[in-house]
This record gives structure tokens, C-alpha cells and sequence, in this order.
């Protein structure tokens, strides 16, 4: 199978840059060297020079486009952007066209998949994707451009069961499966540190307005015995009140503010904590949380942010449903007892390897995408 997707910013992500990295493209990485593995072909469409940027020896095949640097505002689309796009996934052939992340970019691909009668299929990469929340963020045209791009999606591939459960009752009849994400753990991968070498409680994110910064400088400062260590960087349209919680966060003593965490160093700043503490308003499924549970670390969520319920049914740290247990979790879990701490962190390690193997959910991914291709 020919699978063809779309990100301009897996270029950085392949070069482990200074630079906001979203967790669709994190994911999609993933995904890609998955199914080469398996036998598949892939291709992402992605910035023109990034080639030249990315340097030779990847294996990750990427196709140039457009500079999104250049043009006229909202005209562009239509003399630069979209033809390009059109020629490039036209010489690719594709037999299937996957995008994630919902905005302009995806109603551009469900255009080019029927220009090219291909199915076009949409990767759900957050909850607020799939109700009243999919225009946050978004200006009028981009939000118009996904939602026309949803009735024309051949088929859904949704992170979790609350993603399924509103696209159902919106698209009746149309293929909708959920597949978590996957992860890539080493059979042999090191053994989680015990309790005494953990020292702090991570967060992890790039600071805009669905990771709820206002909530964890709250939590922090409640807290002032408690080491916090902050991963990350300031989004590009970040809001006034993220602004300012982060302004409030670098004032705080118990806290420090490590910046954007290279994926080389994303490891060991997991595995030295304690815990991950996540303070979304909302999420879909976090690269984040398998990230710190392959480390066997601990997740401390909301309720409504654990996908599928996995940190509470396989007891993997805590996820409760208000602000007020949350910062009592933390508390709880900082001050468990070393041996219990201990296992928990080896728990949360088995979890992933035994539930989100790349292999396995290549398997699932192409059981979904066989049908629609076969219909073509």
C-alpha cells in the first residue's frame, strides 16, 4: 500500500531542533517507519528546501511543496499552494491520503484525494476534533476548510472511544475505528530508576491554551515543598492568559524552567521524575503519557484527559475528575512509599509494552485502511 501524508514540521522533528513540535507530527513519525517496516510505502509532503534542511541519509521520504513563507494571505491557497500540492501527490500515486491536525491543511488533502480518487481519511489528534471545541484556535476559512474536509473523509481513525462515540452520531455509516498510539520500546529497554533517584515532577508541552499553564502555576505554587521541572516553549499564537501563567511559573522557587526539551534529552527528563503531571483542558491520546510511561513514569491527569480511562484502569498513577484532587494526587504520589513508588513505575513500563507495540498497531491500522482502499 501507497500511503501519503502531509506535516511541515516533521522536517525540525527530524533534525531534533529548537523548535514547537506538535504531537501529530511526533506520532506520525512513528506510524511511517512502522509500516515501511511492514512493507508499506509513505511519503510526507512537506515545505519546500526541507530536503536540503533535513540533509541526505533520512529514511523518511519527503516530498517538497510550497514555501508557506511566500505568497499572498488566503490567495495563496488557490494559485501556489493547492496546485502544488495537487502535482506532487499526483506523481506520488498515493493509494490512500492520511492527514491529522484539523485546519486549513486538512480540507487541502480531502480536495487532493478527489482530484485523485483516492479515500481520504482523517487521524483525529484531539478531542476537540470531534465536538463544539474544533474551531478554537482557528480563523473562519480554516475551520470552514475542516469541517467540509470531515463530510468528505472516506473514513475516521480516532485515538480513543469518546472521539468515536461523537463522530458516530455525526457521520453515520462511515468507517470509524479507534487506534491508540503507538510507541517504540526496546524488548531489552532499561529498567525504570527507583523512587530515591526521581526528583522532581515534570510537565511537559509547548505553552498554548489547551495545555492549561494558568492550572499547573496554581498546583506548583500550592505546592512550594515540591520540586516542578517545566519542558517546553511558548507557541507561536500563544494566548495572554498562558503568557502570563508562564511569567508566573519563572517566579516561583520551586520551579524550574528547563525550555524545549530535544527528543535526544526527552528520556532522561522523564525518567528522573517522580511523575508527569498533565494539566490539558484537553488532549486526544498523549505522545507525552506513553513517552513517560515507557520510563516508568507515572501519569497524574484529569479525568477527562485520560484516554480511554488507561491511567485509572490499569492504575498506571492517578486520574481524577477536579483541580482540588489533582493537587492532592500530586502530593500523594511525591510522598508514596519507595517500594510502592517502585512498582508503580515498573507497572506503568510493562503497560506499554504490552498494549502499544508500533507492530501491532500497524496491524490494526492497515486492517482499517484495506477496506477503503479495496473500494476505491
Amino acid at each position: 500500500m501507497r500511503i501519503l501524508s502531509i506535516d511541515f514540521s516533521i522536517p525540525y522533528l527530524l533534525k531534533d531542533e529548537n523548535y514547537p513540535i506538535g504531537g501529530w507530527a511526533v506520532e506520525l513519525l512513528i506510524w511511517l517507519r512502522a509500516l515501511e517496516d511492514a512493507g508499506h510505502e509513505t511519503a510526507v509532503l512537506t515545505w519546500k528546501g526541507a530536503l536540503a534542511h533535513v540533509g541526505p541519509g533520512e529514511q523518511t521520504k519527503l516530498i517538497e511543496t510550497y514555501d508557506p513563507a511566500q505568497g499572498v494571505r488566503v490567495a495563496k491557497y488557490f494559485y501556489s499552494y493547492i496546485p502544488k500540492v495537487l502535482a506532487a501527490a499526483r506523481a506520488y500515486r498515493p493509494d490512500v491520503i492520511i492527514q491529522g491536525a484539523r485546519g486549513v491543511g486538512t480540507g487541502i488533502m480531502a480536495f487532493v484525494a478527489d482530484q485523485l480518487k483516492v479515500p481520504f481519511v482523517y487521524r483525529v489528534v484531539s478531542d476537540a476534533d470531534v465536538d463544539e471545541r474544533y474551531k478554537i484556535g482557528l480563523r473562519q476559512y480554516e475551520w470552514l476548510s475542516y469541517s467540509w474536509a470531515r463530510h468528505r473523509a472516506a473514513g475516521f481513525l480516532c485515538q480513543n472511544q469518546y472521539q468515536r462515540d461523537q463522530l458516530a452520531a455525526l457521520f453515520t455509516g462511515k468507517p470509524i475505528h479507534v487506534i491508540h498510539n503507538p510507541i517504540v520500546v526496546a524488548e531489552d529497554a532499561t529498567a525504570p530508576l527507583l523512587r530515591a533517584e526521581r526528583g522532581y515532577v515534570a510537565w511537559l508541552g509547548v505553552f498554548r491554551y489547551p495545555k492549561n499553564l494558568p492550572l499547573l502555576f496554581r498546583i506548583a505554587r500550592e505546592l512550594p515543598a515540591v520540586e516542578f521541572r517545566v519542558a517546553g516553549m511558548l507557541s507561536r499564537d500563544a494566548d495572554q492568559v498562558t503568557v502570563d501563567a508562564v511569567n508566573g511559573l519563572h517566579h516561583l522557587p520551586n520551579v524550574k524552567m528547563v525550555g524545549y526539551v530535544r527528543r535526544a534529552d526527552l528520556k532522561p527528563f522523564l525518567s528522573n521524575a517522580a511523575m508527569l503531571l498533565c494539566t490539558s483542558h484537553y488532549e486526544g491520546f498523549s505522545n507525552a503519557f506513553l513517552e513517560a510511561l515507557a520510563v516508568g513514569t507515572p501519569i497524574v491527569t484529569r479525568r477527562p484527559v485520560d484516554p480511554d480511562l488507561i491511567v485509572l484502569r490499569h492504575v498506571l498513577g492517578a486520574s481524577v475528575v477536579d483541580e482540588l484532587e489533582l493537587c492532592r494526587s500530586v502530593q500523594a504520589i511525591w510522598e508514596l512509599d519507595a517500594d510502592d513508588h517502585n512498582a508503580l513505575a515498573r507497572r506503568c513500563q510493562i503497560y506499554v509494552k504490552t498494549n502499544h507495540s508500533p507492530t501491532a498497531k500497524v496491524t490494526e491500522l492497515i486492517a482499517a485502511l484495506t477496506p477503503l482502499v479495496a473500494e476505491r
